[in-house]
């Protein structure tokens, strides 16, 4: 099976997104030559903490017992930057949006979750981890530079709208002839945050 670990957006997260989505391919339809774009479903929208790829069965439950032991990482406020492409020169690839408060928050749970991994057999990913949804793929067959698209997307003004990262999910990626789906292995809650703390009293 195909696992890989994320945070999900909440409901009126998704739907803010998606709703940015649709107005930025009504924008990017009149580009000439036009961008091929295929746009990621509302329920799919989440930030890829670790991809595992391909795990056996037994491999499967080792990463589900390092799921099991309660997160030191505490709940947090996140909320989106604006849209950019990947790869950031030659032909574009993806489209996505990065998170702006909560990006700090993210990359340390990202880094308890690789010690977690460490601890039953995973080796460590060594590669930069950049926190980013994305939310539309460029086709190959698409002719439209990366210049013409930053250029659309820089003019995006979608609502930044705040939502609460509480928990991290483990899923298998099934391949389809329709693309893949997703499917919950695994969901924990991470703990409260406490918040600032009040000044004693004098």
């Amino acid at each position: 099976m195909r696992l890989f670990a994320a945070v999900d957006l909440e409901a009126r997260a998704r739907a803010a997104t998606s709703t940015g989505a649709a107005s930025l391919a009504t924008r990017l339809d009149r580009l000439d030559p036009p961008a091929v774009i295929r746009w990621v479903v509302p329920e799919q929208l989440h930030f890829t903490l670790r991809f595992l790829g391909e795990v056996s069965e037994t491999r499967c439950g080792l990463v589900r017992s390092a799921f099991a032991v309660p997160f030191e990482t505490s709940a947090f406020s996140a909320t989106l930057t604006g849209a950019d492409i990947f790869p950031f020169s030659g032909a574009p690839r993806v489209i996505w949006r990065g998170m702006g408060e909560g990006q700090d928050q993210l990359v340390a749970l990202r880094a308890e979750l690789d010690r977690r991994l460490a601890s039953v057999g995973f080796e460590p990913d060594t590669k930069l981890f950049r926190a980013h949804l994305t939310i539309g793929r460029v086709g190959r067959r698409s002719r439209a530079s990366g210049a013409a698209l930053r250029d659309v997307l820089g003019e995006d003004r979608s609502e930044a709208t705040r939502w609460a990262v509480d928990r991290v999910n483990l899923y298998e990626s099934r391949l389809g002839v329709g693309g893949a789906t997703y499917h919950l292995v695994e969901s924990v809650v991470l703990p409260a945050s406490l918040g600032p703390r009040e000044p004693p009293p004098v």
